[in-house]
């Protein structure tokens, strides 16, 4: 048995390796990594004191309060640098204690379900199964899907513990739920795992045990949820956390729970589910940001719905087949549960504005039910259905290596996302911001931004595409520019990223409208979120400065841009500090 444990955890652990170390050469996606890592004031700086508390206190950052999550990030800046591929190979590492946690599981469980329990190769089978799958790509190989591996990892600790017993084993497993929920708050979903583990090691459901009937007793309801009570109570807190972390994000307006009717909400609910079972079976055109749009029928909503009940028959079906094996029956609504309670608080229902109900991450969890699942089968012909499990291991390795190849950056992975789904508003914005960083392919870049913009009008999007037309140059493009930035020209605080402000300023400056773009550059520049070079706005604005005979403000911006990193612009400055000095009435362009 030791033997075959050590083999098994040895191939679970080379596989694992095989298909994510490609990851360590992976960069930041601009889709919640930069958030979470060097754009986020408490983390970019490492570990230390200051940095941990607010980690704790600050819970509307990013709208989601995961502490242990963020003092990772923090922990692998101040080990490794910030340098990106750390983080994608410790969420490997992570990625791969998990499989050895959900192994131990499997084997714990087979121990107290009988004596015919599987083997350790056909458990190991079905960990390789969920660990190579090309739906966990996303929490993995995506830096902000740490969040996820971590709540895995306590989870599956946390269950290791309760199914040992006794008073130490609970505490463990509600100390491991607190870390959970410190890592992701659906792990509020802990003590539903418990109830189910314990449903399918007894076979029965939970009773409580016969009281004293010297003493009144309270129901037999609150006995048996006595157990789970300091879970809960860690579960209440963390949902109560969470609506408050979202509705109330950092950086914008106190938003609605809801942004979609329920009708809409059960839906698009139901849909998820199904094609999260589907993809399970078949998966094909498994990619990053999967589109909803509130209020419309979801996308692929048939197949989705069809998949869901053609789950459910199957399920119906198995609990008929044996309508007397009360144990067979409570097993599966056991598996059922475990399932469903990890993924109930994702699936918009609840939170999350409706929006995002489906999600690869979000499947972390609830897909380990069908590793679990093994522990029912009792094939008549094991060889068969060891090597049936091997080719499935196989094929899905295969097709998750292009998934987690595409995850590369972000023009690799939301161009993957454009062939599955063409019309995906945010995809395309994210592709056409890696277009347009390649001068060569601007004009493709804004043809994507303007495509973008119809099918999802969006201020952010506006003001990228400006901003893009704004470097093209082109004179054509004036009157697009400011219509696209009318918004940001009433009110310069709209634009907290600056992108559509800078645009508005270099276009009147290229007009001769000095002091307008004077306005709108100083604005930009001071934008509170502006996460992009400023040399090039404050070479414009000091050549609006020295247009309007303001020769002391120019100098004062164009000295220190002399010793710009960015040649061009160390280059430039030093002219224009040439040019004034021979020539204050010389007019300046940029």
């Amino acid at each position: 048995m030791k033997k075959s444990l050590t083999f098994a955890a040895f191939a679970i652990l080379m596989a694992v390796w095989t298909l994510y170390d490609q990851t360590g050469d992976f960069e930041f996606l601009r889709f919640d990594d930069h958030d979470y890592t060097f754009r986020c004031t408490f983390v970019k700086d490492g570990l230390s004191a200051a940095n941990v508390a607010q980690a704790f206190t600050n819970v509307r950052h990013a709208a989601v309060w995961m502490p242990a999550t963020y003092i990772s990030y923090m922990a692998d800046i101040s080990l490794f640098g910030p340098g990106m591929g750390a983080h994608h190979l410790v969420n490997v590492a992570i990625h791969s204690a998990n499989a050895m946690l959900l192994l131990l599981l499997l084997l714990a469980l087979s121990r107290r379900t009988g004596a015919n329990a599987p083997p350790v190769a056909m458990c190991a089978i079905a960990v390789l199964f969920w660990a190579l799958h090309p739906q966990r790509a996303e929490a993995v190989a995506w830096i902000a899907g740490r969040k996820d591996l971590l709540c895995g990892l306590f989870t599956l600790a946390g269950l290791l513990a309760w199914l040992r017993g006794g008073h130490a084993g609970r505490f463990a497993a509600t100390l491991c739920c607190a870390l959970a929920c410190m890592s992701k708050p659906t792990a509020m979903c802990f003590p539903f795992l418990a109830m189910a583990l314990d449903a399918f090691v007894r076979g029965d459901a939970p009773t409580a045990s016969t009281p004293n009937s010297s003493r009144p007793s309270a129901p037999g309801w609150m006995r048996t949820l006595l157990p789970y009570l300091p879970c809960l109570v860690l579960a209440a807190a963390t949902g109560a956390l969470a609506v408050y972390s979202q509705t109330h994000a950092e950086g914008y307006d106190v938003r609605p729970l809801f942004s979609a009717s329920l009708p809409w909400r059960l839906l698009n609910a139901a849909v998820a589910v199904g094609l999260s079972l589907f993809q399970l079976v078949v998966p094909v055109g498994i990619h990053l940001d999967y589109r909803a749009v509130p209020g419309q029928f979801p996308l692929n909503g048939t197949l989705g719905l069809c998949s869901l009940a053609a789950a459910a028959a199957l399920f119906a079906a198995c609990i008929l087949a044996r309508p007397r094996d009360r144990a067979r029956t409570v097993r599966l609504c056991a598996l059922a549960l475990f399932f469903i309670a990890p993924l109930a608080p994702t699936l918009g229902i609840f939170g999350s504005f409706g929006e995002h109900a489906r999600a690869d991450r979000f499947l972390y969890i609830p897909m380990m039910a069908a590793a679990i699942a093994v522990l029912m089968l009792r094939p008549r012909r094991p060889r068969i259905a060891w090597a049936a499990g091997a080719a499935a291991v196989v094929c899905a390795a295969a097709l998750a290596y292009p998934v987690v190849a595409s995850y590369r950056n972000d023009h690799t992975a939301f161009s993957r996302t454009l062939q599955c789904d063409p019309d995906h508003g945010r995809a395309l914005a994210h592709v056409a911001s890696e277009e347009c960083a390649r001068f060569s392919h601007i004009d493709k870049g804004i043809d994507l931004y303007r495509r973008s913009q119809a099918l999802r009008p969006r201020d952010d999007t506006a003001a990228q595409l400006s901003y893009a037309l704004m470097m093209r140059g082109r004179s054509g493009d004036y009157d697009e520019i400011r219509r696209l930035c009318a918004k940001f020209a009433c009110d310069h605080s709209l634009d907290r990223k600056g992108q559509a402000l800078e645009a508005l300023g270099t276009t009147a400056m290229r007009q001769r409208r000095w002091n307008e773009a004077i306005s709108c550059l100083e604005a930009s520049i001071r934008a509170p979120l502006r996460f992009y070079s400023s040399d090039d706005a404050f070479l414009r604005l000091g050549a609006c400065y020295a247009n309007v005979r303001r020769t002391e403000d120019a100098i004062r911006i164009f000295e220190p841009l002399t010793q710009s990193r960015r040649a061009d612009i160390a280059q430039n400055a030093r002219q224009a500090l040439a040019t004034l000095k021979a020539n204050p009435q010389t007019i300046l362009f940029f």
